[in-house]
């Protein structure tokens, strides 16, 4: 049986990540380069992950190789600049999020862009989180949820790891719109945020950025008696009802204590390949097979709406 072969562009420590995922879903990478044309990085890599050709200019690669898809694992930097020249090779291609720092940089490469191209926010093959998206559109009511992305005093982390968070709320909630936003600053730097989010079922968002804090990453969705949280994001516990417990002489504290109904955690593949990210292989492997993206795979105009998401929260990236 003849595998779908892929190149891949970058070496950086999460590419053995999506190397393993790749080839466990049925898809054979064949060569590899780094994205930097001065790197020889391509040469080990390629041993340490039994990948049969390497080049050290990405450009070649793609114009020599005979591929059916390209991964795109580059730095943020450069990923434009390769998504550009890629596109052009007219086949599927997986790219990193968040694509770019800047949502203007996006929105002129969509024009001249397929509908081949899959972002690369695996969380939305999260188990958890498809479960917790299935009982908000089934319950078909406003909510109010609340999320807390504890991410690093960094406003580069804020563009590269909290746009998972940002593009996590779009998924289950659809487009959602800024309603309010308050910055914590110190020396005239960004600490933290507070903001407000809205969408088309009156749903009520609340996002806390508390960069640094002593937490983890969460997302609680309250509906009628039901409370769903997603804390951290690879496990969805549902609660519904409470015990109250009375005060007593021994303890003369009033509990109440909710109900824990069932507990949702990622499915048995994910112990062994880094968390989504096989089951965005399979949905690359369907892009490959009928070159139509899955309905929770992240579009390049989704990475825009995130990209454009966090500018409105914290500003342009190039002015830090």
């Amino acid at each position: 049986m003849n595998h779908p072969k892929i190149v891949i562009i970058g070496t950086s420590p999460i590419v053995p990540f999506h190397v393993n995922a790749l080839r466990k879903s049925g898809l054979d990478p064949v060569a590899v380069s780094s994205s930097h044309k001065n790197s020889f990085s391509h040469k080990k890599f390629s041993i340490e992950n039994n990948i049969p050709n390497s080049f050290s200019d990405w450009e070649k690669m793609i114009h020599k190789e005979k591929y059916d898809g390209i991964l795109i694992a580059s730095r943020t930097k450069s990923t434009i600049e390769i998504l550009k020249e890629s596109i052009k090779q007219h086949v599927p291609i997986l790219v990193e999020k968040p694509v770019s720092f800047s949502s203007q940089d996006i929105k002129k490469l969509i024009k001249t862009a397929h509908d081949m191209i899959m972002v690369g926010y695996n969380r939305r093959f999260y188990k958890p989180v498809n479960e917790l998206k299935y009982h908000i559109s089934e319950n078909n009511k406003s909510v109010f949820a609340s999320m807390i992305a504890p991410d690093e005093v960094n406003i580069e982390n804020f563009f590269s790891n909290t746009a998972h968070s940002i593009d996590l709320l779009r998924y289950v909630f659809g487009d959602i719109k800024i309603k309010y936003v308050n910055k914590l600053q110190s020396n005239k730097k960004i600490k933290g945020l507070v903001a407000e989010f809205s969408n088309k079922n009156n749903d009520l968002i609340q996002f806390l950025g508390n960069w640094g804090a002593s937490d983890n990453f969460s997302l609680s969705v309250y509906s009628d008696s039901k409370k769903f949280q997603l804390k951290p994001y690879e496990e969805l516990k549902i609660f519904d009802g409470m015990k109250i417990t009375e005060p007593t002489k021994s303890e003369p504290i009033r509990k109440y204590v909710p109900t824990l109904k069932k507990t949702i955690k990622l499915e048995k593949i994910d112990q062994k390949i880094k968390p989504g990210f096989y089951q965005q292989s399979e949905a690359f492997l369907n892009l490959i097979k009928n070159k139509s993206i899955t309905s929770n795979s992240a579009s390049l105009q989704d990475a825009f709406e995130t990209v454009k998401l966090c500018e409105k929260l914290v500003g342009n990236y190039k002015f830090f």
